[in-house]
């Protein structure tokens, strides 16, 4: 009797974590895992070609928000490639009112929202925005201060647009739990341990591992062209030809896959950043810290930046060099017109005239999915309508569970130990 063929579509972090997981039971499986890139990764990867270390997409991790990464980190056997943020690299600001402020910036607007989050009654019945959890439990002044700028450096969005439940599930369960957010990360303060940490060579180490444990399953540079249903089968045709699962797992963009077999994730609105990222051959830098965050509904031109060669020093190449990162608002811009945007921030915000020695521009469309308010009741009805329709295709990616790394392999994990116990196979938890 022939194996089941599993095909695995998208080799973003959440596409090698399922292969990765089913690998230990490929005996009892044909696997392939289909890529339209030259290279798996996604937006993360770090870049050597300017003579500059820059990471393209995530590079900073909280360990209490990180134990499958860090599980997923341990069993690749790159345990010794986590480092901590420097200290000089803890810090964190936001742009306001025309300056750098500290975040959290201590305020009587700050010490009055305090004051009302521990009084106010929780309310859990419905789902709202982040900006109209964060005035209800607080106050306009600590949602627009605090919530709105982190919710910009997360989801690249609207805190007046985006859920609350969705974007920040455990704080909504905190609320729910104790009455109170602060209650709560008091209640459970040994489980908040906001200490960041990177990867010494990057987070290329974590998917170059990957990518060498997966390298007989991969399939790179073919494009799926279709994806039809025979039966309790699929056909997926690609630009290099044609397959047949028994199983599919989707890890593509929800727009990718929404026009190839499930329409209705092409309602999930998306959002891409363009990341000019600058290297100095000298100090020119003066603040401490990891960088800052501006407001998504200000008009400044970007969503904020990252002071790499503060956040790890292990990633200089000397003592005297800057590294930056800015993250511009508009997608849309020229390499040449985001460059110029990139220049006009780090003069009007840093106070930075010097021009930068290499320059290096990455794109990644459509990373942050919009989680509008009922987001959550919403996906749920989509998954449950396509169970229905297509019981044999699993959905992952970053729109079901967290946007963040974490999240993704936790939920490809899950999905890919859900699939076997189905299966009738015994597996243990990663």
């Amino acid at each position: 009797m022939p194996k089941p063929t599993i095909i695995i579509l998208g080799g973003g972090i959440s596409g090698l974590t399922l292969a990765y997981t089913l690998l230990p039971y490929m005996h009892l499986f044909n696997l392939h895992l289909i890529e339209k890139e030259e290279t798996v990764g996604g937006w993360m990867g770090t870049d050597h070609s300017t003579g500059f270390f820059f990471e393209k997409g995530p590079r900073v991790f909280r360990k209490d928000r990180s134990h499958h990464l860090l599980s997923l980190i341990h069993r690749l056997g790159l345990s010794e490639e986590v480092i901590n943020v420097s200290p000089q690299g803890r810090k964190r600001y936001v742009w306001d009112g025309g300056r750098l402020k500290k975040m959290p910036q201590l305020s009587w607007g700050l010490i009055k929202g305090i004051f009302r989050d521990l009084r106010e009654p929780p309310s859990c019945s419905h789902d709202e925005s982040v900006w109209d959890f964060a005035c209800r439990r607080f106050n306009a002044e600590v949602a627009s201060e605090i919530f709105d700028p982190v919710v910009t450096g997360i989801y690249g969005g609207d805190s007046k647009h985006l859920s609350f439940q969705s974007c920040f599930p455990l704080y909504a369960k905190l609320e729910c739990k104790y009455g109170s957010l602060i209650k709560g990360m008091i209640k459970e303060r040994n489980s908040f341990n906001s200490a960041l940490f990177g990867l010494k060579r990057g987070t290329e180490s974590l998917i170059n591992q990957l990518k060498m444990k997966l390298t007989s399953y991969l399939h790179l540079q073919e494009e799926v062209l279709a994806i039809t249903e025979i039966g309790d089968q699929f056909e997926i045709k690609t630009s290099q030809g044609v397959y047949f699962a028994d199983h599919l797992f989707s890890a593509l963009p929800p727009q990718v896959i929404g026009k190839l077999l499930i329409p209705e994730l092409c309602q999930i609105a998306l959002k891409g950043v363009v990341a000019v990222h600058l290297g100095y051959h000298q100090k020119v830098l003066h603040q401490e810290g990891f960088g800052y965050l501006t407001r998504m509904s200000s008009q400044e031109e970007a969503m904020g930046v990252i002071f790499d060669s503060n956040a790890f020093l292990e990633h200089n190449k000397t003592e005297e060099e800057t590294r930056l990162t800015v993250k511009l608002k508009d997608e849309t811009l020229s390499d040449e017109e985001a460059v110029a945007s990139a220049l006009r921030v780090i003069h009007k915000h840093l106070k930075i005239k010097a021009t930068p020695d290499k320059v290096l521009i990455t794109r990644a469309e459509g990373v942050f999915p919009q989680l509008h308010v009922g987001y959550s009741t919403w996906i749920q009805e989509v998954l449950h309508i396509m169970q229905q329709r297509s019981p044999y295709c699993t959905l992952s990616g970053n729109y079901l569970e967290g946007v963040s790394v974490n999240d993704c392999i936790a939920y490809s994990q899950k999905m890919a130990l859900q699939y076997l116990q189905k299966k009738g196979i015994v597996c243990s938890t990663p």
